[in-house]
């Protein structure tokens, strides 16, 4: 357990000085004594687990017991020295981050990244048994999953659900990425500055995925549908579409949504724009990269982590499903669909920033939090990315 902040030392009030005047001590003791729990340590969890340790996050715990060596490219938590030893990505990655701040905890929990064990639900009255995710879940305030197929996804929603936590879910691919956020079946929180309590209802992520397409309009992120198609796919094949070959599949599954909605009668690229699926398809495939640029893009991010004012106000989410003006300059094109470019570290960062800074409103209940998707493509020109809310 973190210590309480009635017990901070000049040391610790002179590490969270600017939070504790931008939010609060309140929100900053919800904060300390918070627990959460990361699954899967590639370029986006990377980028989630530094701000969330440096907004001083009382417990983050780390499950990947891949080799170190093994790490994605995009981990700057793991050094080149951690490759080569007997560590696992969970156990380098930890050591990293305990040093960026000694103030709080940073423990490893033993495990593979994913959530493949939830597939087989419990039956009725059955309990957990010792040791598993699901109990393993239920001992954490949030828990934070990225990289996971589709329905791993789900069944994490539901365990999660079903233990009355906190889930962001997501990933990157290539250009483009996803979140999904759910706070559970209500979630109170309050407007800095008003004492007025709001409440906001969230679905799981089966809901999000099957919930009916009336209100999916031209101005609806593309990569809502993409997400879809994808889960589909998923749901027929029994594995996460990933090569070329799927492609036709996915594209039957993502014509078939489009029929369904009110944009029906518009021709298919106004609602997914040419090459986006495809990217969307492929890019979860491996790929060398350059280390991440979380030096150069975390100053940009770290304004949204370390002081509330800064989210979704500043226009990472605006609520209504409408694009943001920017993105890529006039004339640019996005890279090749068929390129597998793995976890582009830019959007990890900026990504990830968002997520961080939702965590941390999740957490406090101060700040209206995403709810319940979000989207990022320099594919679809979104500019600082989409909120989206299906359920």
């Amino acid at each position: 357990m973190a210590p309480a902040l009635d017990t901070l030392t000049e040391a610790h009030a002179a590490v969270y000085d600017r939070q504790l005047r931008v939010w609060g001590v309140e929100v900053q003791r919800r904060l300390m004594e918070a627990k959460v729990l990361i699954l899967g340590l590639g370029g986006l969890a990377a980028e989630i687990a530094k701000n969330i340790v440096l907004a001083g996050v009382g417990t983050v715990a780390l499950r990947d017991d891949a080799p170190a060596a093994s790490a994605p490219a995009g981990n700057f938590l793991v050094t080149d020295a951690d490759r080569g030893t007997a560590k696992t990505v969970a156990e380098a990655s930890a050591a990293t981050l305990a040093a960026m701040n000694p103030l709080m905890v940073v423990k490893v929990e033993p495990g593979p990244a994913g959530a493949a064990e939830l597939a087989q639900p419990l039956a009725e009255g059955e309990q957990a048994p010792a040791g598993s995710l699901r109990s393993l879940v239920a001992s954490y305030d949030v828990v934070v999953a990225t990289g996971l197929p589709l329905h791993q996804v789900a069944a994490l929603s539901d365990a999660v659900r079903a233990a009355g936590r906190q889930l962001f879910a997501g990933e990157v691919r290539g250009v483009s990425s996803y979140v999904f956020v759910d706070l559970g079946g209500q979630h109170t929180y309050t407007d800095k500055g008003v004492p007025t309590e709001r409440v906001v209802e969230f679905g799981t992520f089966r809901a999000a995925m099957s919930c009916g397409l009336g209100g999916v309009t031209k101005r609806t992120h593309p990569l809502y549908l993409a997400l879809r198609a994808c889960y589909e796919f998923e749901q027929e094949h029994g594995r996460p579409a990933a090569t070329l070959s799927d492609l036709p599949a996915v594209w039957a599954s993502a014509h078939r949504l489009a029929a369904a909605t009110a944009a029906a009668a518009a021709p298919i690229d106004t609602l997914l724009p040419p090459g986006l699926l495809e990217g969307f398809v492929t890019d979860p495939l491996p790929a060398p990269s350059a280390s991440s640029s979380s030096a150069a893009a975390g100053g940009a991010t770290g304004g949204a982590v370390n002081g509330q004012e800064n989210g979704q106000e500043n226009g990472q989410g605006t609520g209504s499903g409408q694009e943001h003006a920017g993105g890529l300059a006039p004339g640019m094109q996005p890279p090749a669909a068929a390129l597998p470019l793995g976890e582009l570290a830019p959007v990890c960062a900026v990504v990830g920033g968002v997520v961080a800074n939702n965590v941390l409103r999740g957490i406090s209940r101060v700040g209206a939090p995403l709810r319940n998707l979000f989207f990022y493509s320099l594919a679809a020109r979104d500019g600082l990315g989409v909120e989206e809310c299906f359920s």
